[in-house]
């Protein structure tokens, strides 16, 4: 029989007659007529070394495992050969770091051997346990990413969904406010008009006689309250116009729900970016107050598809918002930056800021940093409306004490339309 990597031969009195040198490796305790009972045992099947034993398990699988060192064993069989026995078989290895410990390399096995094979195998099968972790932890990485993706997404749902019912609830509100608003704002107008018609009336009876006025009140029946005249003519006027002014300030909101209400399906057409600008800083002019310096440098006429007159609504509400947080000597800047395939606008101030807090709000309907009575709190919810309409961005940085700054972004339009155009 040809000598394998791992073969023992011993006698039929079991004492051992050769080995060859990776036995003797693994096992150094090996030495020739060594009793081989002595220094292995049967661990598969469990049973006693014997000659009985040997020739009842001739030519079948069992497991040896060295007395002296039990963290080894070895597979194989036991064969009979001219009177005398052998064992041949191989080490069981787990992992390729195990044929250091035994004091073994690969140039130990002979080529042919077929434990080279089973090596082989055991390095592939490391090589892909290695790939497995690594696959698994970048499945891990990928999980945590879609479970924090899925949970953004569905914030931008809900946020969606919050949208579209008080959109539905705006609409609701503002069917029913604006009729009555409307014959309110008629009214007080044509009371006001009666009001400037019968007040010098009444200044003239009040300058009457005391004389005229008794005889005034005898022929009327009615006892008037003379003293009085001066003050109602005085306060009636200042009454009316606060309660026209209440009313316009409810139509404007009004006005504002319905637009957050029902964003506008205008038709958005080739149009510059500059041109929004320019429009705005026109209707402007007046509005800005004396204290306030404005920067802006045009560009080059950028072009996007877009609506006018929207586009020009938001720069109308960031640059009055602005000017109404800068101070004296405030400055507030215009900016554009064409990219590959968008435009950034930025409109920034060097005012009071904005707290930390307030900032994810700021888009939110009837939020407002404001006092009482001057925002409606919907002009940054319509303005963010009106920019995702147009396939835009729109975010915010600020910080308090140094100023803000808001940043649009707008898809170009493409070389043909603007051709077209």
């Amino acid at each position: 029989m040809q000598s394998q990597t791992f073969q023992l031969d011993f006698d039929e009195k079991l004492n051992i007659v050769n080995f060859s040198n990776a036995f003797g490796k693994v096992c150094p305790e090996l030495t020739v007529n060594a009793p081989f009972s002595e220094l292995f045992k049967l661990v598969a099947p469990q049973l006693p070394l014997s000659t009985q034993i040997i020739k009842m398990f001739n030519g079948q699988l069992i497991t040896l495992c060295p007395i002296r060192s039990p963290s080894f064993v070895f597979g194989g069989a036991f064969y009979e050969v001219d009177g005398n026995y052998c064992f041949i078989g191989y080490p069981q290895l787990t992992n390729m770091g195990q044929l250091s410990k035994m004091n073994l390399a690969l140039n130990d096995f002979v080529h042919h051997d077929p434990i080279n094979f089973y090596i082989g195998t055991l390095q592939l099968k490391e090589s892909m346990y290695q790939e497995m972790i690594q696959l698994n932890d970048e499945l891990k990485a990928s999980a945590k990413h879609l479970e924090k993706l899925v949970e953004q997404r569905t914030q931008e749902l809900l946020h969606a969904e919050k949208m579209a019912s008080l959109g539905v609830l705006a609409a609701g509100v503002a069917h029913e406010i604006n009729n009555p608003i409307g014959f309110l704002l008629s009214n007080l107008n044509t009371l006001k008009s009666y009001m400037d018609d019968i007040a010098p009336l009444l200044t003239k009876l009040n300058n009457l006689p005391d004389k005229d006025k008794e005889q005034l009140d005898t022929l009327t029946n009615i006892a008037v309250n003379w003293d009085n005249i001066d003050f109602i003519c005085e306060d009636i006027g200042p009454l009316i116009d606060q309660s026209i002014d209440g009313s316009k300030r409810v139509s404007k909101t009004v006005a504002g729900l319905k637009s957050f209400a029902h964003p506008s399906d205008s038709k958005q057409e080739v149009m510059s970016i500059q041109q929004a600008i320019d429009l705005t800083l026109s209707l402007l002019n007046n509005e800005l107050r004396h204290n306030v310096t404005l920067h802006y440098e045009r560009e080059n006429d950028v072009y996007i598809n877009g609506n006018l007159t929207e586009l020009s609504q938001v720069f109308i509400n960031l640059v009055m918002n602005a000017t109404q947080a800068v101070e004296k000597d405030g400055v507030i800047s215009i900016k554009t930056e064409e990219l590959e395939n968008s435009v950034k606008i930025y409109v920034a101030d060097n005012g009071c800021g904005i707290s930390s807090d307030n900032l994810p709000k700021l888009f939110q309907p009837f939020f407002t940093t404001k006092e009482v009575g001057s925002g409606t709190g919907l002009g940054l919810a319509i303005s963010h409306g009106i920019i995702e309409n147009h396939n835009g961005s729109i975010s915010v940085e600020s910080k308090e004490g140094v100023g803000t700054t808001f940043t649009i972004e707008l898809p170009l339009a493409d070389s043909e339309a603007i051709a077209e155009s």
